[in-house]
């Protein structure tokens, strides 16, 4: 058992004192403490993460990282579920084909997926922003289109009208899109500066991904972006219940995380 469980508390108000004090602690860890199985453990913290008060890891949880300036910097979305974001990524390359064109929405999850094409040969890769444009740079035999427009603070994100108009003259095969949020209902940004472009990214696209930790999951940010339906299929690590992904109106594949 890890320590003294406080006592005369409801168990999530236990679990938050328990994590504060630790900084971290495996799912394990505290079902033994509770002498509760795994399962009910995942599901309070399932509960607690989409109040904010904790960020669950592959077999764990943690106290969260504050967001900054509002959207939070890609240098902390890039930490958080970094082995899950690793293991999508892998997951949505071996869904890519030679010689397709691939449309790669920003963020750090997408930045993965980018990472994980370096060995796919003849593709034409499309993207938004900057880190994925530096990394796909650098892939032999690709094809790079980076696409113009403003810069948004933080988040590498390039957006605007310019970027809207040099993506409505396209048309590619697979687009791979991110999310700050994703219910049944469809997937939701903090901003709506990228909304446009991101519906636009949709309509040129012959098929949609979405791609995303099981953190983003059963939650739902301010604006509506692409209504889930409308979508081929999503992505996610093996710690979004199986149950709930079922539910969903397109296949969400949940993938191992080594």
């Amino acid at each position: 058992m890890h320590g003294e469980v406080p006592m005369g508390k409801p168990r999530q108000s236990q679990i938050m004192t328990m994590v504060r004090e630790s900084g971290y602690l495996d799912v394990s860890t505290l079902a033994d403490s509770f002498g509760v199985d795994q399962s009910t453990i995942r599901r309070d913290l399932m509960k607690m993460e989409r109040a904010g008060l904790v960020a669950r890891n592959h077999g764990g949880v943690s106290v969260p990282e504050p967001d900054l300036a509002g959207d939070t910097a890609f240098s902390v979305k890039e930490r958080r579920y970094h082995r899950e974001k690793e293991a999508i990524g892998a997951a949505m390359a071996e869904r890519i084909g030679p010689g397709q064109t691939v449309l790669l929405d920003s963020g750090s999850t997408t930045l993965e997926v980018a990472r994980h094409l370096a060995g796919h040969h003849g593709l034409t890769l499309i993207t938004n922003d900057l880190r994925i444009g530096v990394e796909i740079a650098g892939h032999p035999n690709a094809h790079v289109v980076v696409l113009g427009g403003e810069l948004l603070p933080n988040v590498y994100t390039l957006w605007g009208n310019n970027a809207i108009a040099q993506l409505g003259k396209l048309k590619v095969d697979v687009a791979v899109f991110g999310c700050d949020a994703v219910n049944a209902d469809g997937i939701t940004n903090t901003n709506g500066y990228e909304v446009e472009l991101k519906r636009t990214m949709h309509e040129v696209a012959a098929a949609s991904f979405l791609v995303a930790d099981s953190s983003k999951f059963e939650r739902q940010a301010l604006f509506p972006v692409i209504p889930l339906e409308d979508m081929t299929a999503g992505i996610t690590d093996e710690l979004f219940d199986p149950i709930v992904a079922a539910s969903y109106p397109i296949p969400i594949i949940r993938v191992a995380v080594g």
